[in-house]
């Protein structure tokens, strides 16, 4: 390993199923993690996750990654436990996205399990046809509910349900294998340029600096209730659950619907910490959602994902005028958020140099940044936003989409995050991408991947970007071509190859694409024509 790519680990790095540990010894019979009117102690969910990790281990290759098949319920969560106590890395997977991309992450991660929730057993089967699966664990799903060509193995897979997973038990309890803090916690697929999902691999040692700056930052404690709001696919979900889990407080799930009424869902589960992206506070502000104080049982609200604007920080804070207020930002690469900002109402952010959002702050500890001219030679005040330390990944799972995402400059290798930050007395203010990478309701999208999936359902060129409308950032896109498509149909072709967040909102077709001077297809006279579409739309709703 040269000195460009050695490892930056933070001194006392520990394994990331130590850190639930410490919560266990704090919490043993207190609630880790509630789902409805249904709670789970450290103790039920420490047992069953090394219940299943020994399941695993007995089926499945030595450390291959596991692949968790869940949205918010046990399983999404005990899963990724069980995935550390086998000494995997956790793969999480949405049974919402289409299968074809699902089977795709699990080629590419190499995953020889999978823990499925009882919902997703409808697409197991085509999973495990195309993809190195050696067991299946379905934990709350009897055989009867399982397809029948799942009821028994698909290409040598061995499946096993809940009447083979026995209660835990000292002697079916998994202990976690030795292991080092540079091996991998979990790898997430973000939206790829080329069209084809990014596997961010992700160590414990990653994880331990974010939580090792994070816990004495948010003081967490056992009697506290983290919100839940995010998919495990999301990396922000991580920054809920293994900070409460490390603290010994409980991770409260919450659907899409709860969600969207904190005032009735904050003081029912006596939550005490709420995360979310600034896209669902704002859109409770567009609807007046919160009465002032309405939230008074939060102590902490954290945002992250996307720019989070002055006027819905000053929003929230009058609904939780009891509890500080974060802003955090950090890619994926440099695990869950590298830098934070605590908003204070005193504070004078009416300068032209803060615009109207609050700043994401200074860098966490242990974790260094400089920022980069367009001729790559350092800036002062403006630049691209490059950073390197112990939060920082050591590349992709495919190491040819390492190219230009990494910076070595003396003697040190730098993640470039791609995007635009201003210097201000009160830390960094976003400026925006710098790429045509962009962000969704907080999730990550990059365009090129939206585009190719658009040109193979069309069989034409395709255009899509984001767009700043009334009711917030669209994704919008242009077919182009001398034939007008049938966009039902084409739409019913992207929804099996992309998930929601990434469908177009908007799409459209022009026969004749503008170009600019150089004989390419002019993007911003589309953005014109389409900023006109969207205002023309808005004028027109009653």
């Amino acid at each position: 390993m040269t000195a460009d790519a050695a490892v930056v680990r933070p001194h006392g790095a520990r394994m990331l199923h130590d850190w639930f540990a410490d919560g266990l010894s704090r919490n043993p019979h207190g609630p880790a993690l509630r789902i409805l009117d249904r709670s789970w102690t450290y103790t039920e969910v420490d047992g069953t996750a090394r219940t299943w990790a020994a399941a695993i281990a007995t089926v499945g290759e030595p450390g291959a990654p596991v692949a968790v098949l869940a949205s918010k319920t046990p399983e999404a969560y005990i899963g990724l436990l069980a995935a550390l106590y086998a000494g995997a890395p956790a793969v999480p997977l949405n049974p919402e996205n289409p299968p074809a991309r699902n089977a795709a992450v699990l080629r590419a991660a190499g995953c020889g399990a999978v823990v499925a929730e009882p919902d997703a057993a409808g697409s197991l089967a085509r999973l495990v046809e195309s993809a190195p699966v050696h067991a299946v664990l379905a934990p709350r799903t009897g055989r009867a509910a399982l397809p029948a060509k799942l009821a028994t193995a698909v290409g040598g897979a061995r499946v096993l349900t809940a009447d083979e997973l026995t209660e835990p038990t000292p002697a079916t309890g998994r202990q976690a294998p030795a292991g080092t803090p540079d091996d991998l916690a979990y790898i997430l697929f973000t939206s790829g340029s080329t069209g084809t999902p990014k596997g961010v691999p992700v160590s414990h040692a990653n994880v331990s600096a974010f939580l090792a700056t994070s816990l004495p930052r948010y003081g967490v404690r056992p009697d506290d209730r983290f919100s839940q709001v995010h998919e495990t696919t999301f990396d922000l979900a991580m920054c809920d659950i293994f900070p409460a889990w490390a603290g010994g407080a409980c991770v409260c799930v919450l659907s899409r619907l709860q969600a969207l009424d904190p005032a009735r869902w904050v003081p029912r589960y006596g939550l005490t910490v709420w995360h979310s992206t600034p896209s669902l506070a704002r859109s409770l502000q567009r609807a007046d959602r919160l009465a002032p104080g309405s939230l008074t049982g939060l102590r902490q609200s954290v945002f992250a994902g996307e720019p989070l604007l002055v006027d819905t920080a000053r929003y929230w804070q009058r609904a939780a005028p009891g509890g500080v207020l974060d802003n955090i930002y950090g890619p994926t690469e440099l695990t869950i958020a590298c830098t934070a900002f605590r908003w204070d109402p005193g504070q004078d952010l009416s300068g032209p140099q803060y615009g109207a959002t609050v700043p994401i702050g200074h860098p966490n500890d242990g974790m260094e940044a400089m920022l980069l001219a367009p001729d790559g030679r350092p800036a002062e005040d403006t630049g691209e936003l490059v950073m390197t330390g112990p939060q920082m990944f050591r590349g992709y799972l495919d190491p040819r989409q390492d190219e230009d995402r990494f910076l070595h400059r003396d003697g040190r290798r730098w993640y470039r995050t791609g995007d635009q930050v201003r210097a201000t007395a009160h830390g960094w203010v976003h400026l925006g991408r710098k790429d045509a990478q962009v962000k969704i309701n907080g999730y990550r999208v990059e365009v090129g991947e939206v585009e190719a999936a658009l040109r193979d359902a069309s069989g034409g060129d395709a255009v899509a970007f984001a767009l700043d409308a009334p009711g917030g950032t669209r994704l919008v896109a242009y077919l182009l071509g001398d034939t007008e498509p049938d966009t039902a149909a084409l739409a019913e072709r992207l929804a099996e190859r992309l998930p929601p967040y990434m469908l177009p909102r908007h799409l459209w077709w022009l026969p004749d694409a503008p170009v600019n001077a150089h004989g390419k297809t002019d993007r911003s006279r589309l953005r014109e024509d389409a900023a006109g579409r969207l205002g023309h739309e808005g004028e027109t709703k009653p």
